[in-house]
């Protein structure tokens, strides 16, 4: 009998000890899963952080010169406008690319925008010409087509208006970053002062 009873006992510590294993078993297969998983959504976050960095880059590049233009919200446009309503004008006409481009060889592909209006009156010598270069490299090459304007205006009315000679042998190419003006008017000097201010 006492042979049964250690066979008996035997067994039962064998089944005990195997659903032990077991279920460690199981518990390492499930800590292991758990592990892999917390792996892959690491890997998955970390890839998915890189993708959005260069995004949010792009977009932060993207949108600084659009702040920048929105803050500042300034083209010859709107300088010219704040100018007639701030002087009297007198009736101005404005030439366009092929005007520019034919009679004073500046080239349009080079402005980020201008106005240049000239009086409709040709016994007038009127002009507000504003210019915004692209680069500074072509600052230079304006600023000598707007002198040669002051040039062919000064030739044209030395002989036969001489009030008007005076205003223009008083005007002068300025520049203020990539801006180049001429004003070529009585009342020069409130219009660079309408001018300057829109450019600080």
């Amino acid at each position: 009998m006492k042979p049964r009873r250690l066979r008996l006992q035997w067994s039962e510590s064998a089944e005990e000890s195997s659903a032990e294993e077991t279920t460690k078993a199981e518990t390492a297969a499930e800590s292991e899963e758990t592990a892999e998983e917390s792996e892959e959504s690491t890997e998955a976050a970390a890839e998915k952080t890189e993708e959005s960095e260069p995004a949010a880059e792009v977009a932060a590049e993207e949108a600084e010169p659009a702040a920048a233009e929105a803050v500042s919200g300034v083209t010859p446009a709107s300088i010219y406008k704040t100018i007639g309503e701030k002087v009297a004008l007198p009736s101005m006409m404005e030439g366009d690319d092929s005007f520019i481009s034919n009679y004073y060889g500046i080239n349009p592909a080079d402005l980020d925008g201008y106005v240049f209006a000239s009086a409709e009156d040709a016994t007038l010598a009127d002009s507000i010409i504003i210019m915004k270069a692209k680069s500074e490299d072509s600052v230079s090459a304006i600023v000598g087509s707007l002198n040669t304007i002051i040039e062919q205006k000064s030739a044209e009315m030395e002989n036969y208006l001489p009030e008007q000679y005076d205003i223009v042998a008083k005007s002068s190419v300025k520049t203020e970053g990539s801006y180049v003006y001429l004003v070529i008017s009585k009342d020069a000097g409130d219009i660079e002062s309408v001018i300057q201010s829109a450019l600080k």
